[in-house]
């Protein structure tokens, strides 16, 4: 079976120097990335992609975003040097990884505009949006021309989750303790850019956009019929504000505003996870990815274990096809 690997990352040579040369860059960073030589070495890349059958990767950036390290005024330079890189890669190997997402300078929304009329122009297949800037959600109507633009063009944005120790698990305490904030705080804080996209009008005013949430949509499939029911039920639990317009607005329940959503099948290998993802999304809006090189085997692993979950996963040969490989042929216009 063939697989197109929508979600994984990888650092270009001239951009990834930059970057940790970078005086805002965070020491964290640097720690975690040098010991992961196959999300910069481009040689043990391409061996790595090699060493399976039939495979290949979109390619997008690891974290962090630029504006964790880069002023408002810098960023955009960042974001040229890194989409750059990442373009010259697909055009150099197509075979072994056949496109592109681009990163924004987000903390100028002006200048991510323009860097996406510009990766598109030169051949960009989706953006790379994290689930926070600065703090602030995304559904700030400052990044609402971002999405615009991906609409016009009909190209996919795909959805990281950028939560940080800085979010405390409680309010008493001044930071997010053992890694939580990593292992459960991405997933919460993907299904709540989810619920403001939604809820703020986002994917009302843009029908057919598409967005691709890493970690097939979080939360989202799991509590199904937790957001059935308690969404609802909109507006009982609230007082100091009024919220009885949103059902109109939507237009349809809660619970369908989140299938129109996309998710994908990097869950460190898990099978359980994909089932679930699966009878929520549907496999029409299911996409194979790996999230590789973050494991212990530098990536070897998170491919391995994601091929072995889909094929024992038991699904007509069509839906097996649009999740390995067709979705992402139609969603990245391959």
């Amino acid at each position: 079976m063939r697989y197109i690997d929508s979600f994984n990352h990888f650092f270009p040579p001239r951009f990834f120097d930059k970057m940790l040369a970078s005086p805002g860059s965070v020491a964290d960073i640097g720690k975690r990335i040098r010991g992961i030589p196959h999300i910069y070495d481009l040689d043990l890349r391409r061996k790595q992609v090699e060493s399976f059958s039939d495979y290949s990767q979109i390619l997008s950036l690891g974290l962090p975003a630029f504006d964790v390290f880069a002023s408002p005024t810098e960023a955009p330079e960042y974001a040229r040097v890194a989409n750059d890189g990442l373009a010259e890669i697909c055009a150099k190997y197509p075979k072994h990884f056949p496109g592109y997402v681009a990163g924004l300078p987000m903390n100028d929304p002006e200048a991510a505009v323009r860097e996406a009329e510009r990766v598109f122009a030169n051949g960009a297949n989706g953006l790379q949006l994290h689930t926070n800037v600065g703090g602030m959600a995304l559904d700030d109507p400052r990044f609402f021309p971002i999405f615009e633009t991906a609409h016009k063009h009909g190209k996919p944005v795909l959805l990281h989750p950028a939560r940080t120790a800085d979010s405390p698990d409680f309010q008493a305490d001044k930071k997010s303790r053992y890694e939580i904030w990593a292992i459960f705080g991405w997933p919460y804080e993907t299904s709540s850019t989810m619920a403001r996209l939604i809820f703020s009008g986002v994917m009302s005013k843009l029908p057919g956009l598409k967005i691709l949430t890493h970690h097939l949509g979080a939360m989202i499939p799991f509590f199904d019929a937790r957001i059935r029911i308690g969404w609802s039920q909109i507006g009982t639990r609230t007082s100091d504000e009024d919220l009885s317009h949103i059902p109109a607005m939507l237009g349809k329940p809660v619970v369908e505003c989140f299938r129109d959503f996309y998710g994908d099948t990097a869950l460190c290998g898990g099978r359980a996870g994909i089932v679930c993802g699966l009878e929520f999304f549907g496999a029409d809006k299911v996409v194979f990815a790996t999230d590789s090189p973050f494991d212990p085997e530098g990536g070897y692993m998170y491919i391995r274990d994601a091929i072995a979950a889909m094929e024992s996963i038991e699904l007509s040969r069509e839906d097996r096809e649009k999740v390995s490989f067709g979705n992402a042929v139609k969603m990245f216009g391959l």
